[in-house]
């Protein structure tokens, strides 16, 4: 099969959705052209490296003048912001092109933020749209959580818009995917198109974990991309609110925080000594292998947090909050340790870091979830199959 697969950001090791997916079909042995922007150099190398892959890709640069003036153009419109953030007149020229002389057997639209495209080739062409989660809980809830006035206003209007525009949009495309059941059901209120709203997992490749003596003593680690708003206010959180804690009971703990374009917030922790900033790494993986807890303390978010399924993945032992875990089927004591205030947190730390048989206990139990439910080979399979499905449905517009 031919996939045509329009995404917002060059799939990367930091954009798990996209390049799992990518990597998913391509070993499953399908043909995958990637069509994407190009708005950075490490984009740039991004796209060398998907190349590297066996990915064709196709990508139009994109300035940050460009995108903030499709955006501003929405102002006087119904339509949010984020509709028009990633429009490229020449991207369109080249997904054409490309469908002229190497016709795909089905598109792959990821994001809100690119179903643009997707809808001006209904008509033609069969189209599967990942809107990942829905967008518009995250806003709402960002608008809470802001300490900006002018941010709020921004969060309040575009959160209206983006909950009509989102849900209109699933009433257009075949079939419509999320990241979880959660999602799924946001999708299906008053949907009369409920049954196009499908669940599609992340999927990661079950990679060996390491042994327990391999990991360091009293170290913590929060991961993530470190310039996005809801995890910046994680990281504030747990260093201003629950670090202070865990100190009292382990003065010598240290704090790892992994993730790529630190906010300058962020960067100001380094003048704490228990605190260290990695920047980009390669692989995070391999520094949740070498921790000895890893922490979600998430106050907002949508979706799945990558978060909590690496973790689970290299068997790293877990504290999070209720909304780190939205989505999931996991319970306390089991796969992680839930913690929602403060003082929870610290203590939840501290139990772990005195018991290292409970360490393991639900390290291995968060492996066992992921084999359970993100096995990249059988979401692949499922993706497959829904592919499939519209594919030889023979819909393509509503």
């Amino acid at each position: 099969m031919h996939i045509l697969y329009l995404v917002p950001h060059v799939p990367n090791p930091t954009k798990i959705r996209s390049h799992f997916q990518v990597r998913g079909l391509i070993d499953a042995g399908h043909q995958v052209t990637v069509v994407t922007l190009n708005r950075s150099l490490t984009d740039a190398k991004n796209i060398a490296k998907l190349q590297q892959y066996g990915v064709k890709v196709i990508a139009a640069n994109l300035s940050r003048y460009q995108s903030f003036w499709s955006a501003f153009k929405t102002l006087p419109t119904r339509y949010p912001l984020q509709s028009r953030f990633m429009w490229s007149s020449q991207l369109m020229n080249d997904i054409r092109e490309v469908l002229k002389n190497d016709p795909p057997d089905i598109i792959h639209v990821e994001h809100l933020r690119m179903a643009a495209y997707g809808l001006e080739l209904l008509s033609d062409w069969p189209i599967v749209w990942d809107a990942v989660d829905f967008l518009s809980s995250l806003y709402g809830q960002a608008q809470t959580f802001t300490t900006s006035l002018l941010n709020r206003q921004i969060y309040a209007v575009e959160s209206k818009r983006l909950q009509a525009y989102e849900r209109w949009l699933s009433t257009q495309f075949p079939a419509t995917l999320v990241i979880s059941r959660k999602d799924q059901a946001l999708f299906q209120e008053n949907n009369i198109y409920s049954d196009r709203i499908h669940y599609q997992p992340q999927g990661l490749p079950l990679i060996p974990t390491s042994a327990s003596n391999e990991r360091a003593n009293n170290l913590l680690v929060i991961t993530g991309t470190l310039n996005y708003h809801p995890n910046i206010a994680s990281v504030h959180y747990f260093v201003d609110k629950i670090l202070p804690l865990v100190q009292r009971s382990f003065p010598d703990i240290q704090l790892q925080l992994v993730g790529a374009n630190p906010a300058k917030s962020i960067e100001a922790m380094q003048t704490n000594p228990a605190i260290k900033i990695t920047g980009f790494v390669p692989s995070i993986t391999d520094y949740l292998s070498h921790s000895t807890i890893a922490l979600a303390p998430v106050i907002y978010g949508s979706g799945i947090q990558i978060k909590v399924l690496e973790a689970f993945l290299t068997s790293t032992p877990l504290v999070a909050t209720s909304v780190a875990l939205r989505g999931l089927d996991v319970q306390d004591g089991r796969e992680v340790l839930i913690a929602d205030t403060p003082e929870e947190f610290a203590i939840a730390i501290e139990r772990l870091l005195s018991d290292p048989k409970l360490r393991t206990e639900i390290g291995e139990a968060g492996r066992k979830y992921i084999e359970a439910n993100h096995d990249l080979t059988q979401t692949t399979a499922k993706l497959i199959s829904i592919y499939q499905q519209v594919i030889e449905s023979g819909e393509l517009s509503t």
